[in-house]
C-alpha cells in the first residue's frame, strides 16, 4: 500500500488530507513515518 500512496500523492492524485487518513484508525495502511517519507513532513493527529 505505501508503494500506491506515495505513487498517487507524487502524482498529485493524492490530496494530503487523505494520505493522512491512511495513517489513522479504521484505516492504518501506513505507519506515521510512512507518511513523514511520503510528505516530507512529520505526521501529526
Amino acid at each position: 500500500m505505501f508503494d500506491t500512496l506515495k505513487r498517487l500523492y507524487g502524482a498529485g492524485r493524492l490530496p494530503k488530507a487523505n494520505l493522512k487518513k491512511a495513517v489513522a484508525a479504521p484505516f492504518e495502511w501506513i505507519t506515521p513515518e510512512d507518511y513523514q517519507t511520503i510528505t516530507g513532513e512529520a505526521y501529526a493527529a
